[in-house]
């Protein structure tokens, strides 16, 4: 166990094997390469994806598939490669949440989605150039489509 000062939980203790690598960072944060995924309340469709090394650093996540259930993408070889990703194995897709003041008017950012291999403990932003996702897709809370969705219903295809 090591223990963080976070700008939004305070001091939180996380375990070794819950640290997440992202080799390349985040865009615009290309200096912070372990994460951790930290969910406060799980009845809630949020999580935040902490940085380890800089407490002040969080970003807001949810399953776009609760929100776009018609969300689909290919993974770039070049992606599966670097997340050492194999037929079959478990992949977490997120999208970054730009939170507003107004929740309604908070947004989703789908052309870029952080893709995780579980198994692994590597992560990734995957920028998806020319997909017609946009970084700002309106957060529609639908209580018919968060009834329905189905936690991890991706559809993100994986060509190997």
């Amino acid at each position: 166990m090591m223990k963080i000062q976070t700008l939004q939980f305070g001091e939180i203790e996380i375990r070794e094997d819950s640290i997440l690598t992202f080799e390349h960072g985040l865009p615009g944060f290309e200096n912070l390469h372990r994460f951790t995924v930290l969910t406060p309340d799980p009845e809630l469709p949020f999580s935040f994806l902490q940085a380890v090394d800089d407490g002040n650093t969080a970003f807001v996540l949810t399953d776009p598939f609760l929100f776009y259930p018609e969300y689909e993408f290919d993974v770039p070889e070049e992606v599966q490669q670097q997340l050492q990703i194999i037929e079959g194995q478990e992949l977490t897709i997120w999208a970054i949440v730009s939170v507003r003041e107004e929740l309604a008017h908070s947004t989703l950012n789908l052309m870029a989605p952080v893709l995780i291999n579980g198994s692994k403990r590597l992560g990734r932003q995957c920028i998806l150039h020319g997909s017609g996702y946009s970084t700002q897709h309106p957060l529609h809370v639908k209580a018919e489509t968060a009834a329905t969705a189905e936690e991890g219903d991706a559809h993100a295809r994986i060509n190997t």
